[in-house]
């Protein structure tokens, strides 16, 4: 077939997408002949085919908005066109307000370890002569910022363009960048890396595993399930409990859970993203999960506005068909303002804490090799020992041990004892009663980030003397 033909075709099957077959229109190209309404003479045709070519050769405006993210249309619009012409060009075009701008291509994460860069500005259409499509965003009082797309060119192309943005949706509705993925709350958003995480490597208690995953899990595991038995897959979880007792480490666990079930993971901290804002991507990309750390320095009891703006975010998860699971982290529950915590405004508070005896012995039996683990070894003297460590002090205690366990045997690895654990977690504990003991503000932060400035600038060759 000739590239006319193929043309032709091609124009064709985008017209029929846009609805051209479906459409009532005045003139219908049909059959080999001319054929008139029998009240219409020839003049009056060619003067009626006249007034519709000028009608046709109009130019104007055709606007789409789509409820994505503007870089995840702005990608889909790329790929919708490639596949469907096989080539597009860039050029100037308008932005919602009106004012011309340069065509532009913007580097942007499309994955983990991958960048894409993404057309932004005017682009031109193969095969439709002075057509342009010009993306932009705009703002949406509910959910935020949208992508938009304006088609500018002849009224012929109406089917044709219709035809474009059909296929656009369909590339969203299919390959969208953010749906079901894990990322985090900035403007050009951040994937999560989620490799690092071993989930047989994560260690609660039975009691908090267990409240995590009926109170979280279960619902992103089985929302089919939940939808037939009239449960709501709408939901807010505070997860509190000390410095080091996992929280952030359950978010990327729930986010390992959330992409292996196709749902959208949010991840965001305060001082750098708006929980409104996460809420409104996961609205537009539910099923969601938002997890947001640190609430209390955005809920406390003495930020009256902060509190109010929170309570409202919290109440606005109450609209029918709402599926999207709220979860947030506090080190400080006491912070919280009392409107915060009762029913009706979060479903579950699940306190996750020091370890017990049967989760240290987990824990120490996940990390440690095992024929670097004596049979004889006294899990009730080590329970004992480790008695009140969260996670973290529990990790740095086995740690201890095996490093104490080569410096006593002249550098050669041998089966861990119950000594072993029982001196490093000693040897740890008055740094757990330290920092039970230490305050959070004025001089201890400070000296903090200066013990951290200091130990940077000496790896990196810089420090000053």
């Amino acid at each position: 077939m000739s590239d006319l033909g193929d043309r032709r075709n091609l124009l064709d099957a985008l017209a029929e997408l846009g609805g051209k077959l479906t459409a009532e229109e005045d003139v219908v190209f049909q059959g080999q002949k001319i054929v008139l309404p029998e009240n219409m003479d020839i003049g009056g045709a060619v003067a009626f085919l006249q007034e519709k070519k000028l009608e046709d050769d109009n130019v104007m405006n055709f606007t789409r908005t789509f409820r994505y993210r503007p870089w995840d249309g702005a990608r889909a619009t790329m790929h919708a066109l490639r596949r469907a012409f096989g080539m597009v060009s860039q050029r100037g075009g308008l932005y919602r307000t009106g004012e011309t701008g340069q065509a532009e291509l913007r580097t942007i994460p499309v994955s983990v370890d991958e960048t894409e860069q993404i057309p932004w500005g005017g682009l031109g259409v193969a095969h439709l002569a002075g057509c342009t499509l010009t993306l932009g965003a705009v703002s949406d009082p509910d959910v935020g910022q949208l992508f938009m797309i304006t088609a500018t060119g002849p009224r012929r192309y109406r089917h044709h363009i219709e035809g474009i943005f059909r296929l656009i949706e369909e590339e969203l509705s299919t390959n969208s960048m953010y749906r079901g993925k894990a990322f985090d709350g900035q403007e050009v958003p951040q994937f999560l890396d989620l490799s690092g995480v071993d989930a047989s490597k994560v260690v609660y208690t039975a009691e908090v595993l267990d409240r995590l995953a009926t109170d979280i899990w279960s619902l992103i595991r089985f929302p089919d399930q939940m939808r037939e038995m009239g449960l709501p897959l709408k939901r807010a979880v505070l997860l509190e409990g000390p410095y080091g007792t996992g929280k952030t480490l359950a978010a990327y666990l729930t986010a390992q859970i959330a992409q292996e079930h196709g749902w959208t993971f949010i991840y965001g901290r305060p001082g750098r993203d708006e929980l409104g804002d996460l809420m409104a991507t996961a609205r537009l990309y539910q099923p969601a999960v938002v997890f947001f750390e640190d609430v209390d320095t955005v809920a406390s009891a003495d930020g009256v506005d902060d509190v109010s703006r929170m309570l409202d975010i919290l109440d606005g998860m109450q609209s029918k068909g709402t599926e999207i699971i709220c979860i947030l982290t506090t080190n400080h529950i006491g912070r919280l303002h009392k409107g915060m915590v009762r029913p009706g405004r979060l479903d579950a508070v699940i306190h996750i804490g020091a370890l017990d005896p049967p989760a240290v012995e987990r824990l120490i039996r996940s990390l440690v090799p095992d024929q670097l683990l004596t049979g004889s070894v006294d899990w009730a003297a080590v329970g004992a020992a480790m008695e009140g460590f969260m996670p973290a002090f529990c990790k740095e205690a086995i740690d201890r041990a095996m490093r104490w366990n080569l410096s006593r045997h002249e550098g050669k690895a041998s089966p861990l004892e119950t000594e072993d654990f029982v001196v490093a977690a000693d040897t740890l504990r008055p740094q757990l009663e330290l920092m039970g003991r230490a305050n959070e503000h004025g001089g201890v932060d400070g000296v903090g980030a200066a013990i951290s400035r200091t130990v940077r600038n000496s790896i990196d060759g810089t420090l000053l003397v």
